[in-house]
């Protein structure tokens, strides 16, 4: 048996669209958050993850236009466990536009 070891339980989100971004804010790859909670989130990537993404990265909610410093805490192919670093900061029209760019996302 399988032991769950989160301390919050996570609630499914249904793919909600989300982009990887650097501590420094430029675009690493789009995502999807399968679930999330108050303290981290479990992502799906769609981008290969084992080269291209730093372990302390922001995960930016494109529904709610908040960001999260968070930390990979492990990694499954395409499926990263992020745990939130600090609490989440609401990202201004100017910034969310730039950080969307010419990229696709998914929508709900």
């Amino acid at each position: 048996m399988i032991r769950d070891r989160r301390r919050q339980s996570r609630r499914k989100t249904r793919l909600r669209p989300a982009k990887l971004l650097t501590e420094g804010g430029q675009f690493l790859c789009d995502c999807a958050v399968v679930e999330r909670s108050d303290r981290g989130a479990r992502i799906r990537a769609f981008a290969p993850v084992q080269v291209m993404i730093p372990e302390m990265l922001f995960l930016f909610d494109e529904v709610e236009s908040y960001k999260h410093r968070s930390r990979i805490v492990w990694s499954k192919g395409p499926e990263l466990g992020l745990a939130f670093v600090s609490l989440a900061e609401f990202v201004e029209d100017g910034e969310r536009h730039r950080i969307a760019g010419r990229f696709y996302a998914v929508s709900e």
